[in-house]
Parts: C-alpha cells; sequence; structure tokens
C-alpha cells in the first residue's frame, strides 16, 4: 500500500477546500490515475504557508516538523496541488524549496493532483 500526503497552498484556501484534490485521489483521476488498482492510504493534507512567512520552508520549525512526522508516518508520495504549481519551473520559490525537502528526505514528490 502506498502512503501519499498532498500538499496545497495556502493562498488558495479563500477558495478552495480541497474537494478537487480528494475526489480525484479517490477516484483516481489525473495525477492519481498512475495509481488505478492499486491500494492507496491518504496520510495527510497539508497547506503551505511559505509565502506568508518568510519563504523559506527550512526556516520554519512548522514545516520541519511536518516533515519528519511525514516520514514517521511513512509518507512515500508528495503530490502537490495545482495551486503549487504545474511543476518545479512553475513552482512558487517555497513551494519549489518544500519539494526539494521531500525529496532530500527520500520522499516522491509529484506535481499535480487534479
Amino acid at each position: 500500500m502506498k502512503r501519499i500526503a498532498i500538499v496545497a497552498c495556502e493562498n488558495s484556501n479563500t477558495v478552495c477546500a480541497g474537494c478537487a484534490c480528494l475526489n480525484a485521489f479517490y477516484d483516481r483521476r489525473k495525477s492519481f490515475e498512475r495509481y488505478a488498482g492499486e491500494e492507496l492510504r491518504l496520510m495527510a493534507f497539508m497547506r503551505c504557508s511559505h509565502c506568508v512567512k518568510d519563504g523559506d520552508p527550512m526556516q520554519d520549525a512548522g514545516f520541519i516538523e511536518k516533515l519528519e512526522r511525514f516520514v514517521s508516518e511513512g509518507v512515500e508520495i508528495v503530490h502537490i496541488g495545482l495551486c503549487g504549481g504545474r511543476t518545479e519551473e512553475t513552482a512558487c520559490p517555497g513551494m519549489a524549496k518544500m519539494a526539494a525537502a521531500f525529496r532530500e528526505k527520500g520522499l516522491t514528490v509529484v506535481w499535480g493532483t487534479h
């Protein structure tokens, strides 16, 4: 069973309830199509707040704690919501730094949800 986390942008919180990401996950659509027929477990749905907090997640004790929790809970794959960027090249700097931190801990990063 693969263990998945979803990270969405805090700024999208004003218009986003997380429905599209969660529906895509449970229905195995869009970026989750790659897991068709596989058993998955959604371990976390987290909001990024790094453009609100100086832009560097590695200077944010809260992010570091969440990163360690992902590792301790066995998260294997982190999906970055479309609100965070469609690719690392188009992502906001904070989200790109978070993606790098996830990879440094051995997690796979996938850009996209729905």
